[in-house]
């Protein structure tokens, strides 16, 4: 079984997940999305195909979603999404769903994971040692659950329980509109956790 795992990062959290889950899954390649926003058409090669990113403004990255647009997945069998963030709730697997129905395809299983931030409109604090350790057994922990799922081509579509940081449903909204249009916030205080 061939895995292909295509990436977005900012401040490295959603590359971490990407290489932990390579080290996990045997044959398994990592492909930054950045390096093919230039191609027409992305042809993908992986009988089970991955997304990696964080939330953007409780939504899909824009960078991703013109990537997952322009994908060719003829020879795939499985798809999933992780969705890296600090805590806030997110639409990000809904819209990539609706791509893959546009496409004849479907995200079979979805994953959220909690991960440190160092956004300043959140009151961040550096964490302590404790709290790192603790945060990174977690993610960890989590991990192994989704290899689990991964290599036995399992659907998992999971509530998402974990919530931490709440926002407004205006910012929700916003942000469900960032995602299906080419709106793009221009002032800070628009973004959720663009950090990861």
């Amino acid at each position: 079984m061939s895995t292909e795992i295509y990436y977005f990062s900012g401040t490295g959290n959603s590359l971490h997940v990407a290489r932990e889950l390579q080290k996990r899954i045997p044959e398994t390649n990592l492909i930054p999305i950045v390096s093919l926003l230039n191609k027409d058409i992305i042809e993908t090669n992986g009988e089970t195909v991955g997304f990696v990113f964080p939330v953007h403004f409780t939504a899909i990255p824009i960078p991703v979603k013109k990537f997952i647009k322009k994908l060719d997945l003829k020879s795939t069998k499985y798809v999933f999404a992780i969705a890296t963030r600090i805590g806030t709730p997110h639409s990000a697997f809904k819209y990539i769903g609706k791509i893959l129905m546009k496409k004849n395809n479907r995200l079979d299983s979805h994953f959220t994971l909690n991960m440190a931030s160092n956004d300043p409109k959140f009151d961040y604090k550096v964490p302590t040692e404790e709290e790192i350790k603790k945060l990174e057994s977690v993610v960890h922990n989590r991990l192994d659950f989704i290899q689990e799922i991964i290599i036995n081509k399992e659907k998992n579509q999971e509530k998402d329980t974990n919530i931490t940081v709440s926002v407004s449903s205006l910012l929700v909204k916003l942000g469900n509109y960032s995602a299906q249009s080419k709106f793009r916030p221009k002032h800070s205080f628009f973004s959720v956790n663009t950090k990861n």
